[in-house]
């Protein structure tokens, strides 16, 4: 099994070319409301051999132009596999005997090269979300294009809020969707790519109160990772340091002098640890004190219990399949069968990302009910 890799115009989504000897240095990325980077390369060759890539290679692995795009294997039924990432050429360095090395970050990198100018609405967030991405990322400005982008909202609407921003505060388009997704209840986004035609990729953002699906009630995820199985490694960390956990915490924003718009104490009561406390600014520029408890509220939920962290790694050929089986969101199912977990470790995670490679995939997981071992 192999990843196979296209190059494609970052415009318009056009295949420019095929490229079999492409070599990426690590695994690919994704991440619910991220952007991730790899390093890929083009190795020194002979012009003459086979294994030399297409001759408009130049023009496909341009900087700030193309993508270069990730595909799985086919199904005996499709023509090619499903595009899994992509990742825009943002830097390349030629060194004579050495081969070509590129840089690439994923489409929601682009969002943190686009400012958001004097803007402002009341709607529903991913509404609000929906509006900004349009404007800013799909319209383009002027002459200058967009990305081959559309914007999918799933779950309607989202609850009502409001937001301002000015053009002289330069925000970029990245830290505004960083700012409303960081709230209790903020909306959740995430960038993959699909076949618009036969020779045409497009973007998708999906935006809602929630990416991905839980299983059926009263039913068990679709896919489900086993060890003994298709998972060859697993990891449980549990922490409770300094960024890890607390039960006691508070939002800042900037202020002037000895004032300072900060949320109240946000505790997690009755807990039997000591107290912890846990202070950070989400954005220098939140004014509005209710906006600052709503990030102290959405960290509190996630830092009261500590850190649960659970990795597995899967065969990617015996595994469920990314893509088909399960995407970024989704709930799946673990069984891991071990003497370090006595009694097993059973239960369901949140995938908010993944790892991929030619021969393995790791689920990005946030462990929402776990029995046995620990």
């Amino acid at each position: 099994m192999a990843l196979s890799w296209l190059a494609v115009n970052a415009n318009d989504g056009s295949v420019i070319t095929d490229l079999p000897t492409l070599k990426v240095d690590g695994a690919l990325k994704a991440t619910l409301m991220r952007y991730e980077s790899q390093t890929a390369s083009l190795p020194t060759w002979d012009p003459a051999s086979d294994d030399a890539p297409p001759p408009n290679w130049m023009n496909a692995t341009r900087p700030g132009a193309t993508f270069l795009v990730a595909l799985s294997e086919p199904e005996p039924n499709e023509p090619r596999g499903l595009p899994l990432w992509g990742g825009m050429v943002v830097r390349r360095n030629r060194v004579p005997g050495n081969g070509v090395k590129m840089s690439l970050v994923t489409a929601e990198g682009y969002m943190d090269r686009i400012y958001v100018g004097t803007w402002g609405t009341t709607t529903g967030q991913n509404n609000m979300v929906k509006l900004l991405v349009q404007e800013y990322v799909q319209n383009g400005y002027g002459l200058l294009r967009g990305l081959p982008l559309r914007v999918q909202v799933v779950g309607g609407n989202g609850a009502v809020r409001e937001r301002s921003y000015l053009d002289s505060s330069d925000k970029t388009l990245y830290s505004v969707l960083t700012d409303l997704s960081g709230v209790l209840g903020g909306p959740e986004w995430t960038v993959t790519w699909e076949w618009v035609d036969e020779r045409r990729l497009g973007l998708v953002l999906t935006v809602g109160d929630r990416i991905g699906s839980p299983p059926p009630a009263g039913l068990n995820p679709n896919a489900q990772f086993y060890l003994p199985g298709s998972v060859t490694d697993a990891e449980l960390v549990e922490g409770y340091g300094a960024d890890e956990g607390a039960n006691d915490v508070m939002a800042v924003s900037s202020g002037t002098e000895d004032a300072r718009p900060q949320s109240p104490h946000q505790t997690n009561n009755g807990d039997q640890r000591p107290r912890f406390e846990y202070r950070w600014t989400p954005s220098t520029s939140i004014t509005d004190v209710n906006t600052l408890t709503e990030h102290a509220q959405r960290a509190l939920a996630a830092m009261k219990d500590g850190s649960l962290a659970l990795t597995l790694t899967a065969n990617r050929e015996e595994a469920p399949k990314l893509g088909r089986d399960w995407f970024i969101g989704d709930d799946i199912g673990f069984s891991i069968d071990a003497p370090e977990f006595p009694g097993g470790l059973v239960g369901t995670a949140r995938c908010v990302g993944w790892e991929l490679t030619d021969t393995t995939v790791t689920p990005l997981i946030d462990v929402t009910n776990i029995e046995g071992g620990i």
